[in-house]
């Protein structure tokens, strides 16, 4: 899905795969910086602002923010050297990225509220195999044969993505009010975004003459995802720093020194 833009080529604005790659880039870019400034506030402020049990999820949305940081570096790779491996790390990057997000959520969604916790489909040692099973299954099909890599994430990505919009509207909907919703609400358009992508990359690599629509999809749904991960960022800090406030006696007015 990505054109290579080599070392030494002309940007020719008239040329529509340079223009294709410019925009790639600014996206991957995008996308990149947003989700180191989320994972910098995520690693300060999210135990104070979601103000329950959450320290599994944490480390999931952690792998999870991490895993887009991972996927913007390998996709802007892909741009600037012809290495297929590359393209490949940058799709099984994405795939984790969705898979932790869903995981993270879950964890949220579990979270206890007024002492009153729900029942798990699965236990939570599940979690680990769910991960061994998608760790197993990428690295097995990149070291042995790449012609599989593909379906193997294709598969992932359908399922990874029902399961984070099934357990995102679940949180939200369980948590209602709350921190955890709040957060939720933001990070679900992100997941949106690129399940949309994910679609119309599926269906346009078994169509004929719809690269381009594949292309316009991937710029405009990966800036999208970069815009909600930075929307979150600022949410988390914005919380974070009405908690500060609020537990600080010097920002009261009429405090007494004494």
């Amino acid at each position: 899905m990505s054109i290579a833009l080599t070392p030494g080529i002309s940007l020719d604005a008239s040329d529509p795969e340079t223009t294709v790659a410019i925009g790639q880039l600014f996206a991957y870019l995008a996308i990149g910086i947003a989700a180191i400034v989320l994972l910098y506030y995520t690693s300060i402020y999210v135990r104070d602002v979601l103000a329950a049990d959450v320290s599994e999820a944490k480390w999931y949305l952690f792998v999870g923010i991490g895993a887009a940081v991972v996927y913007a570096a390998a996709g802007t790779g892909t741009l600037f050297f012809e290495t297929e491996w590359l393209a490949l790390f940058a799709e099984g990057a994405i795939l984790f990225f969705i898979l932790f997000l869903a995981l993270g959520i879950r964890g949220m969604y579990h979270a206890e509220r007024s002492g009153a916790g729900r029942s798990r489909l699965l236990p939570a040692w599940a979690d680990v195999v769910v991960i061994a099973v998608f760790v197993a299954a990428w690295w097995g099909t990149f070291l042995v044969s790449t012609d599989w890599t593909r379906p193997v994430v294709a598969v992932g990505w359908v399922l990874t993505s029902a399961w984070a919009v099934l357990y995102g509207v679940q949180a939200v909907r369980v948590h209602e009010g709350t921190t955890l919703a709040a957060l939720t609400r933001h990070l679900l358009p992100a997941i949106v975004c690129v399940v949309a992508v994910v679609f119309v990359d599926l269906v346009t690599s078994y169509l004929d003459g719809y690269g381009a629509l594949a292309d316009a999809a991937w710029i405009v749904g990966t800036t999208l995802v970069a815009a909600f991960l930075f929307n979150t960022a600022v949410a988390i800090r914005q919380q974070g720093g009405e908690l500060e406030r609020l537990y600080d006696w010097t920002t009261w007015r009429e405090q007494s020194l004494e």
